[in-house]
């Protein structure tokens, strides 16, 4: 009996030992699942540029790697991240749909909400459109109910955001993911994979992605604006990232702020990163440690998403040009010219070696040669800084790729939708032979990026509002970075995006509206008959004063931007940017050429 009492015993305290190590057990994986679940402090993902493998890069509080032993995030919120995928819609579509209208100030309690939404978009009786919006995440003008019936859709079922004509539109492009499809997951409490995002990154059209990209830049620099912030994304990635930011919280815990970015870098690559913060806060936060991430698996052949520009150079503006000879004498005819070449200028009989790829012309005129270089923009910067810097000099010649650029679109003139300044020691002097990695590497760093003022540079001597090169280069060698730089040499400027549909105010070009509406009444009948795609637009455009850069039109708002309007060369470049308006839904639109042709032909028939 007292055997059998002590073998009960010893089964009941086995069987109590092991239900506690099993109790113990499974709080001990419930905390192991828990805190796996629990993402990082920061979490990167992109695609590869070369084999199209995704990578991940995942970070602590204290920015330390901690890929090989952490696990990335499975779910994260939209946040606001679907307005990029309404914008592509209305993009890709090119449906045209009305600015969204802020009302004007109210007191009624039922409206405090969305008072609270209007300030992510205008002031109160206020008005924004829609690139605008997607740099201030303006999500009242993307609400797909609104959407439903506005503007083209009025009249076009196609143009309706419904869930039919939404679907349909992502099925045509290449593996969307499963919940794009669904115009009702377009809200930012969405729960996705963050490898989905990615997915639908890719499925974004070139041409939509290409919009997105020159707008969203405004996005990324604007965080960079306070002092708290100087030292975040903008400065260790420059004009590189194009992403739309989000703010939400993290699954299942609402108390915690979770945001990061999704879009691309100015080579193509799709890249999605979040963190415990909003979005602007991790940029300004995470800043270096983005760049470090991002700087691995970089494709050899990067497509830029960076508008490319153009400027016109007129080569050696300030020495007359006796002849252009091949390096053994012989003469070379007008055009372009492709190779090694001698310009021989007039007076002394000095010579300089130079390299074209095709990309300078010769054309004599009055038996007198001239150069002229089409260049596109950043190539331009980097001419310049190997003309008149060093690009070896990294953080000095990032400054002034700013500086150079900022110069530039303040202080050319326009000729169809090129830049055009005189290579001179007044201006800007501009190397006649491709420019050197490392100046290409300043310019590409800085893409897209200017200062908000008329900024000066000389080699040796500052001032105000002016950059000496040889105090960039000893701040550069003394640590000090490039943006730091500037805003020492420019107290008074901001950094900004070139392109910033926020920034551009509308002051009214009467004279220029009245031509317009003149020109426009007799120009219709012609159009209509012999340009194929011409639809005029629906109301005269808005002709607005453009206090620098190069002539263009708003698509989605109508509206013109000009420089001054005082002779025929402005009349041409109003009716260009017209023209258009009017083939924004057709291929010729894309026809510089055509386009110019008819400003020409149509501007002389008025005079």
């Amino acid at each position: 009996m007292a055997g059998s009492t002590m073998t009960a015993m010893r089964f009941f305290w086995r069987l109590v030992v092991s239900r506690l190590c099993l109790v113990a057990g499974f709080a001990l994986l419930l905390a192991g699942i828990v805190q796996a679940g629990e993402p990082p402090a920061l979490s990167v993902l992109w695609r590869d540029g070369q084999n199209g493998a995704l990578h991940w890069r995942l970070f602590d509080d204290e920015q330390r790697d901690i890929s090989a032993s952490a696990q990335p995030p499975a779910q994260t919120p939209l946040g606001s991240l679907w307005k990029l995928f309404v914008f592509t819609w209305l993009s890709e579509n090119q449906i045209k749909v009305p600015d969204y209208v802020c009302a004007a100030e109210q007191t009624d309690i039922a409206v405090a909400l969305r008072r609270e939404e209007n300030a992510y978009c205008c002031p109160p009786g206020g008005a924004i459109g829609m690139e605008a919006a997607l740099v201030r995440s303006c999500g009242l003008f993307f609400a797909p109910e609104r959407l439903r019936n506005a503007g083209d859709a009025t009249d076009n079922p196609a143009a309706q955001l419904i869930p039919e004509n939404w679907r349909r539109f992502w099925q045509r492009q290449p593996h969307p993911p499963p919940w794009l499809l669904d115009v009702t997951m377009m809200r930012p409490d969405t729960l996705v994979a963050p490898e989905s995002i990615i997915r639908a990154l890719t499925a974004i059209p070139p041409r939509a992605r290409e919009q997105a990209a020159n707008v969203l830049l405004a996005r990324v620099v604007d965080g960079n604006r306070e002092p708290e912030s100087a030292a975040g994304v903008a400065r260790h990635l420059g004009g590189q990232l194009r992403v739309k930011t989000f703010s939400w919280h993290p699954p299942g815990d609402t108390d915690k702020k979770y945001g990061g970015g999704a879009g691309w870098l100015v080579d193509g690559r799709p890249v999605w990163f979040a963190g415990f913060a909003s979005g602007q806060e991790v940029m300004a936060r995470y800043g270096q440690t983005l760049a470090r991430a991002l700087a691995q698996s970089r494709p050899e052949q990067r497509a830029n998403l960076g508008a490319p520009g153009c400027v016109l150079v007129h080569l050696f503006a300030r020495y007359p040009l006796l002849r252009v000879e091949k390096p053994g004498g012989e003469q070379v005819a007008d055009g372009p010219l492709t190779g090694r070449f001698v310009a021989v200028f007039a007076g002394r009989g000095a010579a300089l070696p130079f390299f074209s790829e095709g990309e300078i012309s010769l054309m004599t005129a009055n038996g007198v040669p001239k150069l002229t270089a089409r260049l596109g923009l950043d190539e331009y910067v980097a001419r310049v800084i190997d003309r008149e810097a060093d690009g070896r000099e990294t953080e000095a010649a990032r400054a002034l790729a700013v500086v150079i650029r900022s110069y530039l679109i303040h202080s050319a003139t326009s000729q169809g939708n090129c830049l055009v300044i005189d290579d001179s020691s007044r201006r800007q002097r501009v190397s006649p032979s491709p420019p050197s990695d490392a100046a290409r590497g300043a310019a590409a760093f800085t893409t897209g990026l200017v200062l908000d003022g008329f900024a000066q540079y000389h080699f040796d001597q500052s001032g105000e509002d002016r950059l000496a090169w040889t105090e960039a280069v000893a701040m550069g060698r003394a640590k000090i970075p490039w943006d730091a730089m500037l805003k020492k040499a420019y107290p008074r400027f901001v950094l900004r995006a070139m392109y910033d549909p926020v920034g551009i105010p509308c002051e009214a070009m009467p004279e220029a509206e009245q031509w317009l509406a003149r020109a426009v009444s007799r120009w219709k009948p012609r159009l209509y008959a012999e340009l194929p795609g011409f639809e005029p637009p629906e109301e005269l455009p808005q002709v607005c004063r453009l206090a620098s850069g190069s002539p263009f039109s708003e698509q989605d708002r109508g509206r013109i931007h000009l420089r001054e309007f005082k002779g025929a060369e402005d009349q041409v470049t109003l009716a260009h940017e017209y023209l258009h308006l009017g083939l924004s839904h057709h291929p010729a639109g894309q026809d510089e050429a055509l386009v110019e042709r008819w400003a020409r032909r149509l501007t002389l028939e008025m005079n």
